[in-house]
């Protein structure tokens, strides 16, 4: 067998379809990802806790960065006319990418490599929505437009169709006006000036220095004491819109003892413990309890059967009973780190409303918990082709006189040994961007 990973590896290895979610159409994916259709369950159970954040919308600078962008391009759009608030956008997230990183030295943030790149090359550089100079491969999708400007919306900062500042977003947004203005440029006109053309050179250290000055000193990393409250309220408890009833400021609550952890990692017995912190502070709590419980319970079943079928995709030709025999060598004769009782009672949530499904997710948590391999498997085999079957597509991998016939190899992963399995955590149900939002915050 395969030298076993740390049950870290197997923690980090997670998310190929990173930001979509429920808060986005992308969410319905249709390719041929996700093979058991886990992501719809774990994001159904994680927008009980957090309702605004996605898995990609960590950082408070990006937000900032977000705000100033829509501003700048409404601010250009009334002089130029609509239809060019993308470009507008696409070049200002690039001047501020290249302020923070020549004056700020930031090297954490989408586009860093070709940023670094043109920098390495000299000082001056171009902004254009053209694709050869864009920060990334495709930054219209992959950057801040793509990514920040949903969870902005649900944030309570942007509304409308087009998108435009709310009352919230513009108070914000005019606090950075404010900065720019005592710095010397009033209304950021030539901020707006340089964001018009389709394209200009731009030298940091030439005319515009004071301007670039002034950019990174309002994309600083550590945040001004103004500014927290404006973003606690809105990222880190959700906003005005806030879904969760709360539960998403109890969240934050409980996770402050934690912020300042370096080797803070998420696992079944750290989501109980928040759980039972949740509850001890009364039975406003307990909703947030419940559902963190809800999501412990979710991940002992979905984290190991997702590193299992990858593990299944490479093992072609093989005999069910042998992937049997192979699992019980791993995992023991049941896997007891299942929380059955529980998942017997989240039938319909682990169906994703879809009662077929939840039967077989329900059987799936029954014969690992039990021991009952083979048909675990079987199972498992099912689930991928009813998922596969509703996209329109075909299964992953059949069973085919007793032996696995793979269709689509994808991963060959290997399985976690029978001591990894109690801190085993696979999916982040947007609590790994809350947890770093509010440390940006904390810190700040």
């Amino acid at each position: 067998m395969r030298a076993q990973a740390t049950s870290r590896r197997h923690q980090n290895r997670v998310r190929p379809t990173p930001f979509l979610t429920a808060l986005d159409s992308r969410a319905a994916i249709k390719g041929s990802r996700d093979p058991l259709g886990f992501q719809a369950i774990w994001v159904s159970f994680g927008r009980n806790v957090v309702g605004n954040l996605t898995t990609v919308s960590s950082s408070v600078r990006d937000f900032t960065i977000t705000l100033l962008g829509y501003h700048f391009a409404e601010a250009v759009a009334a002089i130029d006319g609509p239809g060019t608030e993308l470009a507008t956008f696409l070049k200002w997230e690039q001047l501020a990418n290249y302020a923070r990183a020549h004056r700020n030295g930031a090297r954490a943030f989408r586009g860093t490599e070709r940023v670094q790149k043109a920098l390495e090359e000299g000082t001056r550089v171009v902004l254009s929505a053209d694709r050869a100079h864009q920060i990334l491969s495709n930054q219209k999708i992959y950057g801040l437009w793509g990514l920040y400007s949903v969870p902005c919306r649900a944030s309570g900062w942007l509304d409308g169709d087009p998108a435009r500042l709310t009352a919230a977003g513009r108070t914000l947004v005019e606090s950075y006006l404010q900065l720019l203005g005592k710095a010397g440029f009033r209304d950021a006109a030539r901020i707006v000036e340089l964001l018009r053309p389709d394209k200009v050179a731009l030298d940091l250290n030439g005319s515009d220095a004071r301007l670039v000055d002034a950019i990174a000193a309002l994309l600083h990393p550590e945040l001004r004491p103004d500014e927290v409250p404006l973003y606690r309220e809105h990222l880190l408890y959700g906003g005005p819109q806030d879904e969760t009833h709360g539960r998403q400021e109890q969240l934050a609550t409980v996770l402050e003892k934690h912020l300042d952890d370096g080797a803070f990692t998420w696992t079944p017995a750290l989501v109980r413990a928040l759980a039972k912190q949740a509850r001890e502070r009364g039975t406003g709590w307990h909703p947030l309890g419940d559902h963190l419980d809800r999501i412990a319970a979710c991940d002992s079943l979905l984290a190991p059967s997702s590193l299992l079928f990858s593990h299944l995709l490479g093992l072609d030709g093989w005999k069910l009973d042998e992937v049997a025999d192979r699992l019980r060598k791993a995992w023991g004769k049941q896997l007891r780190t299942i929380d059955q009782p529980a998942l017997e009672q989240l039938r319909l949530e682990l169906g994703a409303h879809d009662a077929e499904s939840g039967s077989r997710m329900v059987t799936l948590a029954r014969t690992l918990a039990q021991g009952e391999y083979e048909a675990a498997l079987e199972t498992m085999v099912e689930q991928n082709a009813a998922v596969m079957k509703g996209r329109g597509g075909a299964p992953w991998v059949e069973r085919e006189n007793g032996r696995l016939q793979v269709r689509f190899k994808d991963e060959d992963g290997d399985l976690p040994d029978e001591k990894e399995l109690p801190q085993l955590w696979r999916y982040p149900y947007f609590m790994d961007s809350l947890f770093m939002v509010a440390r940006e915050l904390r810190h700040g």
